[in-house]
């Protein structure tokens, strides 16, 4: 199975919580392929220059990379995509529909644990 990790289950995957150990079987497959988002590392460095996560986005890059995830770029057929993400008129921030949308182009599950992009994308995988 190839994955794609939203933001936040990003943060917890690599904190080790236990709210994703319901997915523990799904991120330990030999056969799934863990996907990060370049936007992930956007969003995480929007939210540490805020002030709303302490972090180090180079070691968060760096425990991504050592524990196998593969970081997915942002391109244009990505963005091409949002439009049918976007127009149900439910609130979700741009992060999060971007990498919503880069799972439906590739295609990717996406896990996320937010109920912000339910109805969204048939690709979803909640924690």
């Amino acid at each position: 199975m190839r994955v794609l990790l939203d933001t936040d289950v990003l943060l917890r995957t690599l904190a080790g919580d236990p709210a994703v150990e319901n997915i523990r079987d799904i991120l330990l497959a030999d056969e799934t392929e863990i996907f990060i988002s370049a936007v992930s590392w956007w969003d995480i460095a929007a939210r540490v220059e805020s002030g709303n996560l302490k972090a180090d986005l180079q070691e968060l890059r760096e425990a991504a990379a050592q524990s196998g995830f593969v970081e997915l770029p942002l391109r244009g057929e990505h963005v091409g995509a949002l439009p049918m993400l976007s127009g149900s008129g439910l609130k979700a921030s741009s992060f999060d529909l971007m990498i919503a949308a880069q799972a439906e182009v590739e295609p990717l599950r996406l896990i996320c644990s937010g109920t912000q992009l339910a109805g969204r994308t048939a690709l979803l995988l909640r924690v």
